[in-house]
């Protein structure tokens, strides 16, 4: 029988970075970092990651497809995550992410409302 309790990859999360953003956000934000740090794809002096939405649901498969749509559009409305268009083929539309960093950097500088401190 399989347990389970981390007999995979985990996916790790900070608790400040959830109560700023959200949850389901900070676990999306902190996947694309962690493809972001492979350093694979170097586009306009940025690192890149890209996927196909039905691919982030291989890789989050407790979400369905709608949720991930919600979640990266949220975190591209507040600017923590940008995207375009690098495929060789114009008419591939899999989108291309990178994070604002520096727009996250902003967020160690905010305190968090004392109603979601316990």
């Amino acid at each position: 029988m399989r347990s389970l309790l981390i007999d995979e990859h985990p996916l790790l999360v900070l608790p400040s970075l959830a109560a700023k953003i959200g949850l389901n956000e900070a676990i999306m934000l902190q996947q694309i970092h962690f493809w972001i740090s492979k350093q694979k794809h170097f586009h306009d002096g940025k690192y890149w990651v890209y996927n196909t939405y039905d691919g982030w649901v291989e890789q989050f498969p407790f979400w369905s497809k709608s949720t991930i749509i919600r979640i990266l559009k949220r975190l591209e409305e507040g600017g923590f995550v940008e995207t375009a268009n690098y495929n060789r083929m114009k008419i591939d539309k899999t989108k291309w992410y990178t994070i604002n960093y520096n727009k996250v950097k902003t967020l160690s500088k905010m305190n968090t409302p004392s109603s979601q401190v316990e």
